[in-house]
Parts: C-alpha cells; sequence; structure tokens
C-alpha cells in the first residue's frame, strides 16, 4: 500500500483537462501553450494548425475502426513513448464518438433485419464502459498530464425552482456525462471576445456553462495562460447575456 502524504502533493503535476467549445474556435491551438514535450493524438484530422511548433508530436488514430485500433495505440504509446513526453493531448473526444459508432454502424450492415446500417442497442451500453475505461487508463498514465477536448453542446436544464433553461457542456454522450467530468480536474469552456477576438477559457460554473476548476483559486483564463498551474485570475467574464461569448475586454 503507498501512502503520499497529502501536502507532498503538486495539483499542477499529472493532471486531467477537458477543453471543450464550437469547431474552430481554437482548442486544437491550445496544446502548444503546454510546457515541454506533447503528444497529440489527432482524432478529428485538426493537427494542421499545430503546423511548425517544435515541441509537438502528432500520431493519428484510425478512425475507421476505432474500437479495433485505439486500444493498440493507447498501449504502443504507454509501452514505448510515454517516457519521451510531459503532456498527452487527446483531441477530440466528440469525434472519438462519432467515428466508434459509425464502426458499429457498418459492422451492423451483415446483419439482418430493420436495423442494418446503425448501430445496435448493446453498442450504446458498451461505449459508456468502454469510453470510460479508456479515460480512466490514459488518466492512470504517470508522469504526464492529460488534456481532452471535446465540441460543445447545449443541454436543457431545470432549476430547483422549475425554471427551464439551457447549458453549455462537452458534447459527449449524456449518459456518461457525469462520468466523464467527475475524472477530470479541470473542465474549462473556450470563448472569444468580440471586442479583441482573444480566446479564454470559462473555469467557474454558472448557468449557462458547465466548468471546474479543482487545480487553482481561477474562475477565467487566457489561452496561452490556461495550463499556468495557480497563475492570477483576470477579470471575470461578463455572463449577462444567458449564451454570451465574451471574455473580459481588457484581455
Amino acid at each position: 500500500m503507498e501512502i503520499k502524504k497529502a501536502k507532498n502533493i503538486q495539483r499542477g503535476q499529472d493532471f486531467s483537462a477537458l477543453i471543450y467549445s464550437a469547431p474552430g474556435v481554437g482548442k486544437t491551438s491550445t496544446a502548444k501553450y503546454l510546457k515541454g514535450k506533447t503528444l497529440v493524438i489527432d482524432i478529428d484530422r485538426t493537427s494542421n494548425v499545430l503546423a511548425g511548433e517544435e515541441n509537438i508530436d502528432i500520431v493519428y488514430l484510425d478512425t475507421t475502426e476505432p474500437f479495433t485500433t485505439t486500444k493498440q495505440l493507447l498501449k504502443e504509446i504507454h509501452d514505448e513513448q510515454l517516457s519521451n513526453y510531459d503532456n498527452i493531448f487527446i483531441d477530440n473526444l466528440s469525434e472519438f464518438e462519432n467515428a466508434w459508432f459509425g464502426q458499429k454502424a457498418k459492422e451492423s450492415k451483415t446483419k439482418q433485419g430493420t436495423d442494418m446500417g446503425t448501430p445496435q442497442m448493446q453498442d450504446y451500453n458498451a461505449y459508456t464502459y468502454y469510453i470510460l475505461d479508456m479515460v480512466r487508463y490514459i488518466n492512470s498514465w504517470p508522469g504526464v498530464n492529460k488534456i481532452y477536448t471535446a465540441w460543445e453542446t447545449q443541454l436543457p436544464v431545470v432549476s430547483s425552482t422549475g425554471q427551464e433553461y439551457n447549458k453549455f457542456y462537452p458534447d459527449v454522450r449524456s449518459k456518461i456525462l457525469n462520468g466523464m467530468l467527475g475524472l477530470m480536474n479541470l473542465v474549462g469552456r473556450m470563448v472569444v471576445s468580440q471586442k479583441t477576438g482573444s480566446r479564454g477559457f470559462l473555469l467557474e460554473p454558472n448557468d449557462d456553462t458547465y466548468a471546474k476548476n479543482q487545480l487553482d483559486d481561477r474562475t477565467f483564463a487566457l489561452q496561452e495562460d490556461l495550463f499556468v498551474i495557480g497563475g492570477e485570475n483576470i477579470e471575470e467574464v461578463d455572463n449577462s447575456e444567458p449564451n454570451s461569448r465574451n471574455v473580459p475586454d481588457e484581455a
């Protein structure tokens, strides 16, 4: 039994983070602000935005058969490459989900019946265990930070007073959403200043956005400062409008 003293644990080491936004806002480019050497696992084929970055390597996941190739790829990274990197950047979980069910839909075409070409009920149940086990496995890797990306979606929420509204969440299957978010030390939603074009991350939950930050006390971070754990917090984002994408005008 290994016992660690809490006073010796550093919150910014071996952390897990999930960043999300609409496609094209700039999630993938956040990888270049990580300290040290980074391996990007490219799932959605958007790593071209990292062209020219010296400290970033890229490996492409076979999205035609993710169910059968992901385990092999992750095992090779763990057994042969992990010591070469400080960060593992998985880009992105939303597309992984689409690809996974796409493979299952293709497999069902060989079956008889009305469900030909669509995932079967057992596929959805299997995915629930598959994706959470995959994230747990990656999170168990020692000596590296783990950063995941996802697209964003809006889900209906009912408050304790009965008020209904929509809230931004990472775009992963609702059945696994709580389990996925619970496995992360940090969840941040990427937003863009309408005045300056600066990008940043909401790190504090509100009625509009799901976020969490167990690494420090910041409620917002500019894109380039997200991984400066323990950094100073800038002025809070203006959330006066329900679906505002504003970041502080000073950014």
